[in-house]
C-alpha cells in the first residue's frame, strides 16, 4: 500500500469514520505497524483510539467481545507512546492491540469462562500469559468470547458471535470471538485456547492464521482449564509473520527465529485423510502444496496412525479432567452448565479412577508411530475438518451426532503435543475463506512456522478481508 493510500485510509480511520475499507485501515501487520509505530507516523494512542472506535461500531453486531479494558487499554498506549519516544523498546508487540480469550484471568476485567456463575468474577490477577503480554508492552483491549467452558455449549447469556464473512456461517469454536476479531480488524493478535482444535477450527472458518504451539511452550497458568493433559494457548492472527512475532512475547524458553531455507525440506501429504474432508477444502490442500513444491519442498506420501483407540481413550480421559475442573461448582451450580458440558462433567464424575489407567500407553504408542511417521516427513498437511465450513444450522445438525467435525485431525495433536499451525488456503466460489493446517515436530516451531510465513509470501489468501460487515 503506498503511502498516500494509507493515510487516506488512516484518517477515516482514526476519527472512527463510517465506511472506513477494511483492507485499507487494518491490513498494516505486526512489523509495519511497529515500524511506523518507531518512525512517528502513527502513535499507540491514535491506534487504540480508532480501534475503539471501530469496536463500538462493529462488535455490537459481531458479539467478539465479553468485555473491553477502556481506560486500561488508553493508558497502557499512551505509556507504549512515551516509553517508544523515548527510546525504550519492549519488542515486536510493543504499542500493538492485542485481546485475550474469556478464559484468561485478568486483574482488571472478569473473566466468566463463558458460565453465568462467573459473570462477576474479578480475580485481580493477571494469568501468566496476559503478564507476558503486558511486559511486551502490547496494548490488551479486552477479552474474546468462549463457549461455555470451552466446550461446546452457547456462553450463558450471550449471542454466539456472527461470522464476519457470512452471518449465517459457522465461526467455529471454542476461541469464537477470537477469530471473529481478527478477521474483522478489532485487534492485532488474539490469545486463544485449543483443547481439541479451538485455535485452528475459528482461524479455518473466518479466514485468518492460528498457531497452537508445542505443549507447555506457552504457559497456562491462570487460564481456566478445559482438560489440563490437552489444553494449550496460543496466538491467532492475520498471518503467520503476526503469529511469530507474538510468540516471541509469550513462548516459554528459547525463541528461534523462524526458518527461511525450505529446500529440501519435505512435506507429506496423506491421500486417505484428504478424502475425508470437504470438496472445497481438499481442493485449497492440493493447491497449497503445489505452491509448497514451488517453494523447493519435497512432497513425500505418508500414512496417519489409526486414530479410533487414540480418540476413545483420549474422550474418557477428556472427561475424567474436566469433571474435576469443574468440582468446585458442578453440580452445586448445574443450572449455570449447558447440556453438552452437563453430560461430560456427568460421565466423568461416574468414571472409576481405573477407567484412564492405560491412556498413557495408549498416547506413548501414538506418539511412537507420530515419530516413524517424521522420520520420513518434516512437516504434515492435513485438513482441519472432515467438512466444509457448514451453516450454523448445519453445524447445530451435526453437534448430534459423534465426531461431526473431524476431531480426528486436530485432537490427536492436542494428545501428543505436536506443535499445528492453521493456515487460509484460498477461497471458494463465493469467495469465502478455505484453509487447512500444517503439523510439525515437538519444539521444532521454527520450521513450521517459516513454512508459514513463506507460504504467505507467495500467496495473498491471508489478506482477504470478510466483505460482508456492515
Amino acid at each position: 500500500m503506498d503511502d498516500a493510500r494509507l493515510g487516506a485510509a488512516t484518517e477515516g480511520f482514526f476519527s472512527g469514520a463510517e465506511g472506513t475499507p477494511i483492507d485499507e485501515a487494518f491490513n498494516l501487520d505486526v512489523a509495519e505497524l511497529g515500524r511506523r509505530y518507531r518512525d512517528r507516523t502513527l502513535s499507540p494512542a491514535e491506534v487504540e483510539r480508532g480501534l475503539s472506535a471501530r469496536i463500538a461500531r462493529l462488535d455490537p453486531e459481531l458479539g467478539a467481545f465479553t468485555a473491553l479494558a477502556g481506560e486500561t487499554a488508553r493508558a497502557a498506549a499512551r505509556q507504549a507512546e512515551a516509553e517508544l519516544a523515548a527510546g525504550i523498546d519492549r519488542g515486536p508487540l510493543h504499542g500493538v492491540p492485542v485481546t485475550v480469550k474469556d478464559l484468561c484471568l485478568t486483574r482488571d476485567m472478569p473473566t466468566t469462562a463463558g458460565l453465568r456463575g462467573f459473570a462477576d468474577r474479578l480475580p485481580r490477577r493477571d494469568a501468566g500469559v496476559v503478564a507476558r503480554l503486558r511486559e511486551a508492552g502490547a496494548v490488551l483491549v479486552g477479552k474474546t468470547y468462549t463457549t461455555a467452558g470451552a466446550f461446546v455449549d452457547p456462553a450463558a447469556d450471550r449471542p454466539f458471535p456472527r461470522h464476519p464473512w457470512r452471518a449465517d456461517l459457522f465461526p467455529g469454536m471454542s476461541s469464537t470471538g477470537a477469530g471473529v476479531a481478527v478477521a474483522a480488524g478489532l485487534c492485532s493478535v488474539a490469545i486463544g485456547t485449543d483443547t481439541g482444535g479451538s485455535i485452528r477450527l475459528p482461524s479455518l472458518c473466518c479466514g485468518v492464521s492460528g498457531f497452537k504451539p508445542t505443549y507447555g511452550r506457552v504457559d497456562a497458568e491462570g487460564v481456566f482449564e478445559s482438560a489440563p493433559s490437552l489444553d494449550h494457548v496460543g496466538p491467532i492472527a492475520r498471518s503467520v509473520a503476526d503469529l511469530a512475532a507474538a510468540m516471541t512475547a509469550i513462548g516459554q524458553g528459547e525463541s528461534r527465529h523462524p526458518v527461511v531455507d525450505l529446500a529440501g525440506v519435505r512435506i507429506g501429504v496423506d491421500r486417505h485423510a484428504l478424502e475425508q474432508t470437504g470438496s472445497k477444502n481438499r481442493g485449497a490442500i492440493e493447491r497449497a502444496v503445489g505452491l509448497f513444491g514451488e517453494l523447493g519442498l519435497t512432497t513425500v506420501e505418508v500414512t496417519l496412525p489409526l486414530v479410533a483407540e487414540l480418540l476413545a481413550a483420549t474422550g474418557r480421559l477428556q472427561a475424567w479432567e474436566t469433571a474435576k475442573v469443574h468440582a468446585p461448582w458442578y453440580p452445586a451450580h448445574r443450572e449455570d452448565y449447558g447440556p453438552g458440558l452437563a453430560a461430560t462433567i456427568e460421565r466423568g464424575r461416574a468414571m472409576p479412577a481405573g477407567d484412564v489407567d492405560g491412556f498413557e500407553e495408549v498416547r506413548a504408542t501414538y506418539r511412537r508411530q507420530l515419530d516413524a511417521l517424521f522420520g520420513v516427513a518434516d512437516l504434515i498437511i492435513l485438513p482441519v475438518l472432515t467438512i466444509d465450513t457448514p451453516t450454523l444450522d448445519e453445524w447445530d445438525g451435526a453437534m448430534r451426532h459423534a465426531d461431526p467435525l473431524g476431531a480426528r485431525f486436530t485432537k490427536p495433536f492436542n494428545v501428543t503435543g505436536h506443535p499445528a499451525l492453521a493456515l487460509p488456503g484460498g477461497f471458494d466460489a463465493e469467495g469465502l475463506p478455505l484453509g487447512f493446517q500444517l503439523v510439525g515436530r515437538p519444539a521444532d516451531e521454527a520450521l513450521l512456522l517459516g513454512a508459514g510465513i513463506a507460504f504467505q509470501q507467495a500467496s495473498d489468501w491471508h489478506r482477504g478481508p470478510p466483505r460482508a460487515l456492515s
